[in-house]
C-alpha cells in the first residue's frame, strides 16, 4: 500500500511538471522576428474599368486583411471562452525541521493534492454566449469595410473619369482660345481691329495652357488616390474606361429606409443590444460562488502508512454578490438601446439628406444639359461667325467662350457631384440602386432615364478597334457641343 501511494504521488508530480512543459509554447522560425510589410499590389498596367477597379479593392485592400485577422482575432476567443479550467497540483510537506524529534523528516508528513474548480451559475456557456456574439460583431464590422473599401474605389474610378473629362475640357478650351487668337492676328494684319485685341487673345491662350496643366496633374492625383485603393503607392494604368451614372431620380424614402434593416451597421446596434444583454446574464452567473473538488494522497513517513485526503472549497458570498457589476450591466443595455435608437435615427438622417442631395444633383445636370449647354454653345458659334464679319466685338467673343466652357465645366461638376452622392446613397443601403425599383411620376408623365452625357468619354475596351489617343481627345464632350434635340 505504501509503495502504491509513493508511485501514485510521482506519478501526480511527473505529471503536472510534464502538462507545464506542454503548456510552453514552441520555438518556431518567425519568433521574435520583427512583421514585415506585405508586399503590395502593383496594380493593373493599360486600361482599367469600375469592376475591375472595385475587384482589385476588395483583394488587395489592407483594411480588408486587417479585418479579416480581427475575424479569425474574435473565433479564437470564442474557442478561448468555451475552455473548462485548469486543475490545479498541490504538493504539501509537514512536520519536518522543527526542534526535537522533529529536527528531521522522520516525522514528515506528505500530501499531493489534485484540486478541479467547477463553474456553477452557467459562468462558461454565457461566456462563450458573449465571446460568440463579439465574433458577430466582428463580422459585421468586415462587412461595413467591404462596403466602404467597395465605395471609395468606385468613387476614385468616377473621379478619374471626371479628372480625364476636365483634360479634355481644357484641351479644347485650348484648341478654341488658340483658333480664336488666330481670328484676331487675321483681322489685326488686316488693319480691322487694334493690336491690342491681339494680346487679350493671347493672354486667354496663356490661361487656357495653364488650365491644361492644372488638369493633368489633378488627374495624375486622382489616378494615385485609386491606385491607394488597392494598396500600391504608384500608378501603373493609363486610362478608366467606363460611363458615368445617369443623372435621375433615387428611389422614394418608403423603400429605402426599409432596406436598412439588412445593413451592417444597424445590424450591429442590434447585435450590441443582445451582447449587452448576454453580458448582464454572465454578471449574474457571478451570483453563484465556484466550488472547488480537492482529492489527494498523504504519506506519513514514522509510520510508513498512507491514507486519502479529500475535500472542497466554497466561497460564501455574504458581502460581494457581484451587486455593482449586476447593476452596471443593466445600466448598459439600457444604454445599448438608447445608442441603437440614436444610431438609427442618425443614419436615416443622413440618407433623407443624401436622398435631397442627390435630387438636387440630377436636377441640376438636367437643367444644364437641356438648357445652359445647349444656348451657350449656340450663342458662341454664332457671336464667333459675327466676329468674323465684323458684327461683334472681341470681348464679346471673349464673354461667349468664358460662359461656355464654364458651362461644361460647371456640367462636370454636377455630374461628379450627382455620381460620388449616388455611391453615397448605396452605401447607406448596403445595395446598388439599379436594384431598387423606383418609378418616379412627373408632371410630363413617367419619369424616363435622361441620355447619356458623355457616351463617349469611356469606351468599352474592344480587341478588335481600339479608339487611337488622338481620336479619344475629341470624343470626351462631343455631346455637350450638340443642342439637346440632336443627342435625342
Amino acid at each position: 500500500m505504501r509503495r502504491s501511494i509513493q508511485s501514485l504521488m510521482i506519478i501526480t508530480v511527473l505529471t503536472a511538471a510534464a502538462a507545464v512543459v506542454w503548456a510552453e509554447p514552441r520555438e518556431t522560425d518567425s519568433a521574435g522576428a520583427p512583421l514585415e510589410a506585405a508586399d503590395p499590389y502593383g496594380g493593373p498596367s493599360g486600361e482599367i474599368t469600375l469592376e475591375e477597379a472595385v475587384s482589385l479593392a476588395l483583394q488587395h485592400n489592407p483594411l480588408l486583411a486587417a479585418g479579416t485577422q480581427a475575424l479569425s482575432a474574435a473565433d479564437a476567443r470564442v474557442v478561448q471562452a468555451g475552455l473548462l479550467p485548469n486543475p490545479e497540483l498541490e504538493i504539501e510537506v509537514e512536520n519536518f525541521g522543527g526542534s526535537a524529534d522533529l529536527g528531521g523528516f522522520e516525522y514528515a508528513e506528505s500530501t499531493a493534492v489534485i484540486s478541479q474548480p467547477i463553474l456553477l451559475g452557467g459562468k462558461r456557456s454565457r461566456r462563450r454566449a458573449v465571446a460568440q456574439t463579439d465574433y458577430v460583431l466582428a463580422g459585421r464590422d468586415l462587412d461595413a469595410v467591404k462596403l466602404d473599401v467597395r465605395a471609395r474605389a468606385a468613387a476614385a474610378f468616377y473621379v478619374v473619369l471626371i479628372a480625364q473629362d476636365r483634360q479634355a475640357l481644357a484641351n479644347e478650351l485650348l484648341n478654341l482660345a488658340q483658333r480664336v487668337a488666330d481670328t484676331v492676328q487675321i483681322r489685326v494684319d488686316a488693319g480691322k481691329v487694334s493690336p491690342v485685341e491681339s494680346t487679350r487673345a493671347q493672354i486667354e491662350v496663356s490661361t487656357a495652357r495653364i488650365s491644361v496643366i492644372r488638369s493633368v496633374r489633378e488627374l495624375a492625383a486622382a489616378r494615385a488616390r485609386l491606385s491607394a485603393t488597392w494598396g500600391s503607392s504608384t500608378t501603373s494604368f493609363q486610362r478608366a474606361i467606363g460611363t458615368l451614372p445617369d443623372p435621375g431620380p433615387p428611389p422614394p424614402l418608403d423603400r429605402l429606409i426599409p432596406l436598412l434593416d439588412d445593413t451592417p451597421e444597424i445590424r450591429r446596434l442590434n447585435d450590441h443590444i443582445q451582447r449587452r444583454d448576454q453580458v448582464l446574464d454572465l454578471e449574474n452567473s457571478f451570483r453563484f460562488p465556484d466550488l472547488t473538488l480537492a482529492a489527494g494522497p498523504r504519506w506519513f513517513k514514522a509510520t510508513g502508512q498512507s491514507a486519502w485526503v479529500a475535500g472542497f472549497g466554497l466561497s460564501i458570498p455574504v458581502f460581494d454578490r457581484n451587486q455593482g457589476e449586476r447593476r452596471a450591466a443593466e445600466f448598459e443595455v439600457e444604454r445599448a438601446r438608447r445608442d441603437a435608437q440614436a444610431g438609427r435615427v442618425a443614419i436615416e438622417t443622413e440618407l433623407v439628406a443624401v436622398v435631397e442631395r442627390l435630387t438636387a444633383a440630377a436636377e441640376v445636370s438636367d437643367a444644364l444639359n437641356r438648357d445652359l449647354v445647349p444656348a451657350t454653345s449656340s450663342a458662341f458659334a454664332a457671336i464667333e461667325t459675327g466676329y468674323r464679319e465684323g458684327k461683334f466685338g472681341f470681348l464679346d467673343v471673349l464673354v461667349a467662350q468664358r460662359a461656355l466652357f464654364d458651362a461644361r465645366s460647371v456640367l462636370l461638376d454636377s455630374l461628379e457631384e450627382y455620381a460620388l452622392t449616388r455611391i453615397e446613397l448605396e452605401r447607406i443601403v448596403a445595395r446598388s440602386l439599379t436594384r431598387i425599383p423606383h418609378r418616379v411620376s412627373t408632371a410630363d408623365g413617367e419619369w424616363q432615364p435622361p441620355v447619356v452625357l458623355f457616351p463617349n468619354s469611356a469606351p468599352q475596351r474592344s480587341a478588335t478597334t481600339p479608339a487611337s489617343p488622338d481620336s479619344r481627345k475629341t470624343q470626351h464632350l462631343t455631346t455637350l457641343r450638340r443642342p439637346r434635340d440632336e443627342t435625342r
